[in-house]
């Protein structure tokens, strides 16, 4: 319980609003309230659409997927770097190294291209927090739809000489 004036009553909002003074409501200060009937919010950090990977050879890869407005669609791989796919991987509850993969390397998506220049620090929790104000504009093909591999091992060369295989050399006596 709260205490000291009590500002608001009878708030009704749509999820919509901006702000607590774009619901409807009773005039401020206005109100038949006890601090027993005080409300409260829980807030969780903005993580913005949901995000999939999809066509890879395991579910720590593939192309990258957002559902927006109802549907699936792809990202573009303009400015799509390691920071980016860093951030898809941690969304997804991945938290090795992160590769991004571009021109479509997991094959083209369908339906809609979704996010274009995508600009995350590599910091960020989801994908949605390094979205840009111009989400749905974009100058991309599918063929350049974005991919990741996540918990990404880098293959190393091994360098195979045994000393039984190096020419053996001629003894004097």
């Amino acid at each position: 319980q709260g205490s000291g004036p009590i500002l608001l009553d009878e708030v009704e909002c749509s999820g919509n609003e901006l702000s607590l003074d774009q619901c409807k409501k009773s005039d401020w200060g206005q109100q038949n309230c006890d601090h027993i009937e005080d409300a409260g919010v829980s807030c969780d950090p903005f993580t913005g659409p949901p995000v999939r990977l999809v066509d890879g050879e395991s579910t720590k890869e593939g192309r990258v997927e957002v559902f927006l407005n109802g549907q699936w669609g792809t990202v573009c791989d303009d400015r799509w770097t390691d920071r980016d796919a860093a951030v898809v991987c941690r969304q997804l509850g991945f938290s090795g190294t992160a590769k991004a993969r571009a021109m479509a390397y997991f094959g083209e998506g369908h339906g809609p291209i979704h996010l274009d220049n995508v600009e995350c620090s590599g910091t960020e929790n989801a994908l949605g927090q390094c979205v840009r104000p111009d989400t749905g504009i974009h100058s991309c093909w599918h063929s350049e739809d974005a991919g990741v591999i996540c918990d990404y091992v880098e293959e190393k060369v091994q360098d195979i000489r045994r000393t039984g295989d190096l020419p053996s050399s001629s003894v004097e006596n």
